[in-house]
């Protein structure tokens, strides 16, 4: 489905990864070949189990793309939802 949505001419920019996903170094990368290549096994593609979210800036639809810079790399963490669990660190790519 990814590939699709690369051949018809969308790009996207990931914004937030789940650290116990996907490293750092995911987080404000562009959606294409080489990130679907770099991705570790058992990690869907599309970020259907939460491990990314991305940010679309261009589609065939789109008048132009949405202009942007990438910003700074933030770690935040969460409380664990469940007693004894570890806790949630997440990644944010800044979008100014």
């Amino acid at each position: 489905m990814l590939r699709e949505f690369l051949d018809l001419g969308f790009q996207a920019v990931v914004v937030c990864v789940n650290e116990q996903h996907l490293d750092a170094s995911f987080c404000g990368r562009l959606l294409n070949a080489d990130f679907l290549r770099d991705l570790p096994p058992g990690v869907d593609p599309c970020g259907e189990n939460g491990e990314y979210h991305s940010f679309v800036f261009d589609a065939p639809f789109f008048s132009s793309p949405i202009p942007f810079v990438r910003g700074e790399l933030v770690r935040r963490t969460y409380p664990a939802p469940v007693p004894g669990a570890p806790e949630a660190g997440f990644w944010y790519c800044d979008l100014i």
